[in-house]
């Protein structure tokens, strides 16, 4: 329990910001991706007619399907990595304010339009510099503080 004393939370609430993406995008797109592996496993392949000589491998059809199954195991852990990520994340991402969940949304989830995140919350928000950054550190303070406690 020391080594939560010595942890930088607010770098870390950054990066469980940036992965929100990341991890949005697994639960969409794993299921359909794991159903697609299985199909290809189910259904046997033709052979191709290329001129080559074969290389006679009596357990290839083995061999992949071992390596189908380790895919989804991998494919089935991510996806579970994932859910508990999004159940963690979530509950503290939903006692931020509007305001502070778009500042921090516009400086940490855009990825190359953060240069010139300032710019536009001072303009959406009509907002000056000054109070754009104290709603970003304030934000900040509380989402590491629901993620990682004090």
């Amino acid at each position: 329990m020391i080594a939560w004393k010595y942890i930088d939370k607010q770098s870390a609430a950054i990066a469980a910001v940036r992965d929100y993406n990341n991890m949005r995008a697994i639960i969409n797109n794993t299921p359909d991706d794991i159903k697609s592996l299985y199909d290809r496993m189910v259904s046997p392949r033709s052979s191709r007619m290329t001129g080559m000589p074969r290389v006679n491998n009596p357990r290839v059809g083995e061999d992949i399907i071992v390596k189908s199954l380790d895919k989804l195991d991998v494919m089935q852990e991510r996806y579970r990595q994932a859910i508990e990520y999004m159940a963690w994340f979530e509950s503290a991402w939903g006692t931020l304010t509007d305001t502070e969940q778009t500042t921090i949304r516009e400086f940490f989830m855009t990825g190359d339009l953060r240069s010139g995140a300032t710019a536009r919350l001072m303009y959406k928000l009509d907002y000056s510099e000054r109070q754009v950054f104290r709603i970003k550190e304030t934000a900040l303070k509380r989402l590491s503080h629901m993620l990682f406690g004090k």
